[in-house]
């Protein structure tokens, strides 16, 4: 978010119209600016987690219970300052100098850059970069578009921690509408989106495009997941992290269409969304 455009003061319109708001999703806002109370209200109901961001990248954390005012310093790609032990996998055997073969697979054990989850990790890495890449092609399109955008870039950073801290991931939602209306979204476009679905195809434009190897880019993830989190039994032992992938690529599907349909004038459709169809 842009701190020169951001209001001193964010509205509960401001929210919706410039930050995703799924719920338990995350956003950032420049330090000193304050919600107006149906602001807070919508943050506080959403769950959603505040944080805010100086002018040089700093990271500051909310204080527990109030979104309104900057509490501690974070590190940027945390939500702590713990220091991470370096405890070698193999041999339990304490690390003074971690090689470069090895990497944290959480902030206890040290692993090889060759274990599943660390490739898996950095697919999601790639992916979080192509979505933003994606948002940047996005600043024409309306509001609504771009803050569904913004939730799908916090839900994909929302995998990445729980992968690493292990904690349950809930399934993706675009705005006010949760994952099972926007998954028979994806089935039936035609019924509820206004398009039929979509095969690859320059003609649809560059953003539909861009969207749609991000939607390939997360089944991929999906894909790489079942392989990382599957055991000898057949039983997976992540089955929130493959089945919020599985429903998050069809968001990003969804959103798509959508973007064609405002592209071709029909903007209109937005507002349809989430009526019920006879």
């Amino acid at each position: 978010m842009d701190s020169k455009a951001t209001p001193a003061f964010i509205t509960e319109d401001y929210l919706r119209q410039h930050v995703g708001l799924r719920v338990g999703g995350e956003i950032f806002l420049p330090v000193g600016t304050r919600f107006t109370p149906a602001a807070q209200q919508m943050v506080t109901e959403r769950q959603i987690t505040v944080k805010w961001r100086s002018d040089n990248g700093q990271v500051f954390s909310s204080r527990e219970g109030e979104a309104q005012e900057p509490a501690e310093q974070v590190h940027p790609l945390k939500t702590n300052n713990v220091l991470p032990e370096n405890a070698c996998v193999m041999c339990g055997s304490h690390i003074a100098d971690k090689p470069a073969l090895m990497t944290h697979l959480n902030d206890q054990v040290l692993v090889p850059k060759t274990h599943p989850r660390i490739a898996l990790r950095g697919k999601l890495d790639s992916c979080i970069c192509f979505c933003v890449v994606t948002q940047c092609t996005m600043e024409a399109l309306p509001e609504q578009l771009k803050g569904f955008m913004a939730d799908i870039r916090s839900y994909l950073g929302q995998v990445l921690q729980a992968e690493v801290t292990e904690q349950a991931l809930p399934l993706p939602s675009l705005g006010s509408f949760g994952a099972d209306e926007v998954h028979r979204w994806s089935h039936k476009p035609l019924v509820y989106l206004g398009h039929d679905h979509l095969l690859p195809d320059a003609c649809y434009g560059h953003t539909v495009a861009q969207l749609n190897y991000l939607r390939a880019l997360v089944r991929e993830l999906e894909l790489i997941a079942s392989q990382v989190y599957l055991d000898d039994c057949m039983q997976l032992s992540r089955n929130d992290i493959v089945a919020g992938l599985n429903r998050l690529s069809s968001a990003v599907y969804v959103v798509m269409i959508l973007v064609l349909q405002c592209e071709k004038g029909h903007q209109a459709i937005l507002k349809e969304l989430g009526h019920e169809v006879a």
